[in-house]
């Protein structure tokens, strides 16, 4: 295989990897979300109660909680009072789990 031809293998692979993991990273607009606050920036907690979201797992100094998304428009408002990314539900589940929280019992 000519070098050219590994160097556009290796990148269209990266590419679509990423695409996939961006994809499931991205929330979908309802679910439980995963709410990461910006390092330099207020707490997790205070960026879901600006946005008025109903918080389902967070401490107060925590930069990661756990909130309910019920449409696009409410994410929207996660970043605009400060959040630095919103998860999707997958890693929503995945956090919770670390932390030994049931969000089944949160509905």
């Amino acid at each position: 295989m000519a070098r050219s031809a590994r160097k556009f293998a290796a990148i269209y692979f990266l590419g679509c990897s990423l695409l996939v993991l961006g994809g499931s990273l991205l929330p979908s607009g309802n679910g439980f979300v995963a709410v990461f606050a910006k390092p330099w920036g207020e707490s997790a907690v205070e960026v879901i109660a600006r946005a008025e979201g109903r918080i389902i797992f967070g401490q107060n100094a925590s930069w990661v909680a756990l909130t309910e998304a019920s449409d696009h428009e409410f994410i929207a408002r996660l970043y605009r009072s400060g959040a630095g990314f919103v998860a999707s539900s997958v890693v929503a589940y995945a956090c919770a789990r670390v932390k030994g929280v049931s969000l089944e019992k949160a509905t």
